[in-house]
């Protein structure tokens, strides 16, 4: 009796953990959101009356923007994004629940996909609001920040810091548009929608290139699972969520140029891998664990392109 008692407790002292913590983190968004808002708003009306000159508005007013989309945002995508996001997933598995590899839109289309296109928005986003925070800095302890950077080896190093971060943001941000402009999008052709275990899975990856490729091509298809556990923090103030990734079965090739096509700067690498029966199907972002067929290809002359294939036990009576 004293063991049920013991453990009614503890599940409310986590409830109640639970429940303060949830309202913490509204709190502190709702707080950012509304600080930015009135950081914006006091930048604006110094501006229109002259107390403060058009930089010092732009870079407090770009401090002001990203705490306020920081703020709101997060109450958006609690309440307004994620909902419709997983409604449409559920109804789109409703409405395919006999063909699971058409719930993804890429795979329809039997067109995948791998870009960095998010990734270079991000990182120039990224670099946006930071130096627009180092603006913020720069005016209102512009002098004393100097002051520092001129003094001792600790004061300086430590002063920079901030700076050195961004200029490295700065040159990742150029390195991946470079990167983009250089090769684009990758995109792998599907030709068995989907792979059956136990038969082949074929199709075509597309990639640009600077020049013929004059070394070998490493392709990959790998099965694996992720599987999500709740684990105790390391200072004991709770628990928090890790993913846990297995390796489940793993097929690798070699390609010769040779047996590649290239014509006006892109390659055409033709795939094919036996897919062993018994293995689990292609998972949905929903399930726990998830299971992940993904494939991998690269070489020197190339950077690696990853995409996720459908794999999937044959249904149909032929």
């Amino acid at each position: 009796m004293s063991d049920d008692t013991d453990k009614g407790e503890v599940s409310r002292l986590q409830w109640f953990g639970t429940v303060v913590y949830v309202l913490f983190i509204h709190a502190l968004f709702a707080i950012i959101g509304l600080v930015g808002a009135l950081v914006i708003h006091a930048m604006a009306r110094a501006w229109l009356t002259g107390e403060a000159g058009i930089g010092e508005a732009i870079g407090i007013g770009l401090f002001g923007l990203l705490m306020a989309v920081i703020g709101f945002g997060f109450f958006y995508l609690a309440y307004v994004g994620a909902p419709r996001f997983l409604g449409g997933l559920e109804r789109t598995r409703e409405k395919y629940r006999d063909r699971p590899w058409l719930i993804n839109r890429q795979w329809r289309a039997r067109r995948v996909v791998h870009s960095t296109k998010y990734t270079a928005w991000f990182m120039w986003f990224w670099c946006l609001m930071w130096w627009a925070i180092l603006g913020f800095f720069m005016t209102v302890n512009g002098d004393l920040i100097m002051a520092e950077l001129r003094g001792t080896w600790e004061q300086a190093i430590g002063t920079s810091i901030p700076f050195v971060a961004g200029i490295i943001g700065l040159l990742v941000a150029i390195s991946l548009t470079w990167r983009r402009w250089r090769y684009g999008d990758a995109a792998l052709a599907i030709e068995t929608l989907p792979g059956y275990l136990g038969e082949k899975f074929r199709g075509t990856v597309f990639a640009r290139l600077a020049g013929r490729p004059t070394e070998t091509i490493d392709i990959n298809l790998t099965c694996g699972s992720m599987t999500s556990e709740r684990v105790a923090r390391t200072d004991g103030s709770g628990f928090t969520t890790v993913w846990i990734t297995e390796e489940l079965w793993a097929a690798q090739q070699q390609l010769h140029p040779a047996q590649t096509t290239f014509s006006n700067g892109r390659i055409a690498v033709p795939i094919q891998f036996d897919l062993p029966a018994g293995l689990p199907e292609s998972g949905d972002i929903l399930d726990d664990p998830q299971i992940i067929w993904e494939l991998r290809v690269n070489s020197r002359s190339m950077p690696e392109c990853k995409f996720r294939v459908p794999v999937f036990e044959r249904r149909d009576p032929a």
